[in-house]
């Protein structure tokens, strides 16, 4: 894990399948680039983001990139962070329990990765105010990390650098220069 840098999230990878918001056919430099992040190690996902996934192409053309998201070292982090944050991941195993989301905020904190996600982050005046219903941009923040999204965190483009952190495509299209190559 020399030089990753990014933890993929479901999202991005159904979105880049075909007839999505960034098929290959519509946008072919996005979609390459992000291929050579994979390619080159700065990307990576989970296993429970293959589970969520289980698609065609990731999947099987991919399948070295998604990690085991269970290990000991890393269920240190889980009940680390499950101490900071109750609330959020005694609810979200229960009412989510297959859902990835814990485990992607776990991986990244302990290997201080940047999420990258299409969720965005939960305004007081669109959340609930329970942090066990949060996304993981607001989570992220919770845990003192930098969150971009294209609507209520827009103030904070280009203010990511490295380590944990929550970031849209379209920051990771900035931050890797992905339209230029």
């Amino acid at each position: 894990m020399n030089n990753t840098k990014y933890l993929i999230d479901t999202n991005i990878f159904v979105r880049f399948q075909t007839g999505q918001q960034y098929d290959q056919s519509c946008f072919p430099i996005h979609f390459n680039n992000f291929l050579k992040l994979l390619e080159n190690g700065s990307a990576i996902s989970i296993d429970k983001v293959k589970d969520e996934l289980n698609d065609d192409f990731f999947c099987i053309e991919y399948k070295d990139i998604f990690k085991e998201s269970i290990t000991s070292e890393i269920s240190e982090t889980y009940n680390y962070l499950r101490n900071k944050e109750p609330e959020y991941f005694n609810n979200y195993n229960i009412d989510n329990p297959t859902d990835a989301d814990p485990y992607l905020i776990t991986y990244a904190y302990h290997y201080d990765l940047c999420i990258v996600t299409q969720d965005e982050f939960q305004t007081s005046a669109n959340r609930n105010f329970s942090i066990k219903k949060y996304n993981l941009p607001t989570l992220c923040e919770e845990l003192g990390g930098i969150c971009i999204d294209n609507k209520d965190k827009k103030e904070n483009i280009n203010q990511y650098y490295n380590g944990f952190g929550c970031i849209c495509f379209t920051e990771l299209i900035r931050k890797e220069n992905l339209m230029d190559e």
